[in-house]
């Protein structure tokens, strides 16, 4: 397989859902054509695109390769090519067979002028980094590209107000890491998913599975935590450091998990469908962490790693999602000292916190330092292919199975 680390990075539609995955190597420029289609085959991300379309930034000579063009003109992918191929007639021509055969292209907008170049329909989609949209477009040059049809993707959207303003201005989808900073609009007190807790009181009434009790647990950041936290609430004695969710329903008991949850129901006022990209992202973080720390070289000595890991991934937005430190969030909740390590000191050496640090900057596009701490974890671009896939791929479903 290849031996570049492949990297995955929701974007979101006008109400922040999830509405394509973009999917781009590294270093664009150090590698060549196959090295996609290699990982494409093998970490079996097929299943995933179908559902969640992949934005590609592709280098333009690519296109010469009739390997890369057999594996994607029937994919669902969105091939993003550099401004500079405006000028190269050659390409230019390749772009034209493309479209013919379906392929849908986008232009990477790097001023105004550009802009007013690109070809529509041809480019159906425009590409543009956000700030320079704000600083160096004009209102004029925005209707442009609404009033011709471009579908304007905004990268580099660091903040809600930003999202806002592009929102504002007609972009109809953006990258997601502002999802991660504070949301000035959100209360200080957690509200939880009805749908959650009305599918978790349905098992737990007609007496399922404890694994299936515990699958709705791990898709929700908020609700987990506050579960671990009423398990400390009636523990007897020392507090018991939780490892899973099947512990922690154990140690609680099925009817008292059961009045909690019917209490949550009743002081729940969030709509049940609304989409909720960050507990998804938690989510997708927690599959990661779990799969990845299987292929840790060598094998750390901690208890129970891959349950773990699987909260450490899940748990590290809980600062963000109910809006307070997370130290003072960690009072709240007994977790083993590397999980504690690892949330709190991201920087730091523990391995939970290097192998959290390198997610992070994979979603923050630090490519080079994501690779690095994953190369020094003995984790292989193969290896981490397969994990992410499969993780976005169980995060992307999340809302589609409470929408159904």
């Amino acid at each position: 397989m290849s031996g570049t680390y492949f990297f995955l990075q929701p974007v979101l539609a006008h109400d922040r859902s999830w509405v394509a995955l973009n999917w781009q190597p590294a270093s664009l420029h150090s590698i060549d054509s196959t090295e996609f289609t290699q990982c494409f085959n093998q970490s079996a991300i097929a299943p995933l695109a179908k559902i969640l379309p992949l934005v590609m930034p592709v280098n333009p000579e690519y296109l010469h390769n009739p390997e890369f063009v057999d594996t994607f003109e029937k994919e669902p992918v969105l091939l993003v090519l550099p401004p500079g191929c405006l000028d190269n007639e050659s390409i230019l021509q390749q772009c034209r067979d493309l479209q013919s055969r379906g392929v849908q292209l986008a232009l990477q907008i790097d001023s105004p002028e550009t802009l007013h170049r690109v070809p529509f329909p041809l480019f159906g989609s425009i590409r543009l980094d956000a700030l320079m949209a704000r600083q160096d477009f004009s209102v004029l040059d925005m209707i442009y590209a609404s009033d011709t049809g471009f579908r304007k993707i905004a990268t580099s959207v660091d903040s809600y107000s930003i999202f806002d303003w592009l929102k504002s201005k007609g972009a109809e989808w953006s990258d997601g890491f502002f999802l991660t900073t504070p949301n000035p609009e959100l209360r200080r007190d957690p509200q939880l998913v009805l749908a959650k807790l009305l599918k978790l009181l349905n098992l737990i009434k007609h007496d399922g599975e404890t694994r299936d009790i515990e699958a709705v647990f791990r898709e929700e950041a908020k609700l987990s935590y506050n579960l671990l936290r009423l398990v400390n609430s009636v523990a007897v004695g020392a507090r018991t450091k939780i490892s899973s969710f099947s512990q922690a329903i154990a140690i609680l008991g099925r009817r008292q998990l059961q009045r909690w949850l019917q209490l949550l129901v009743y002081s729940n006022n969030m709509p049940g469908n609304a989409p909720n990209p960050l507990m998804q992202l938690a989510a997708a973080r927690g599959r990661q962490m779990e799969l990845l720390s299987a292929a840790i070289d060598p094998v750390p000595d901690i208890p129970d790693l891959s349950d773990n890991a699987f909260l450490t991934g899940l748990f590290s937005l809980l600062d963000v999602l109910i809006n307070l430190p997370m130290d003072e969030i960690l009072k709240e909740i007994a977790l083993q000292d590397e999980v504690v390590d690892a949330l709190v000191n991201r920087n730091g050496k523990g391995v939970l916190g290097q192998l959290l640090s390198a997610i992070v900057a994979g979603e923050a596009s630090d490519f080079s330092r994501a690779a690095d701490i994953f190369s020094e974890l003995g984790i292989n671009p193969a290896t981490h292919a397969k994990s992410q896939v499969t993780a976005y791929y169980w995060a992307s479903r999340i809302n589609i199975e409470n929408n159904s």
